[in-house]
């Protein structure tokens, strides 16, 4: 299947987000993610040009968001992907890790 990659960069030539969407089993639906961002503001706009990029955008239930939940739950993710995107829940995943990750799960968006 089909991936692509997007990455955003702040004035300094940081790097303050990224995001892979793939194409689905089902050559109609886009996966989205990871997706990680400082903030909400750069996953919306990373979200914004992948989903019209890839022409998901058209169609929201054809894009599948997996948003991880920590014991905080990710608030920002949620309704990011309701309201923004009109997507419900996305889908359940597991990710697995051989070790606690070095990042903070609330920069974590799918």
């Amino acid at each position: 299947p089909a991936s692509h990659t997007w990455v955003a960069t702040n004035e300094s030539g940081n790097v303050v987000g990224y995001i892979v969407m793939r194409q689905g089993v089902d050559k109609e639906d886009m996966i989205v993610g990871p997706l990680l961002s400082d903030s909400i503001q750069v996953a919306q706009k990373l979200l914004y040009i992948a989903a019209e990029a890839t022409d998901a955008q058209k169609s929201a239930e054809r894009l599948r968001i997996g948003v991880p939940i920590c014991e905080s739950g990710n608030p920002n993710a949620v309704q990011m992907i309701e309201s923004d995107f009109g997507v419900k829940g996305g889908f359940e995943f597991v990710r697995m890790y051989s070790k606690k990750p070095n990042y903070c799960l609330n920069k974590m968006f799918a």
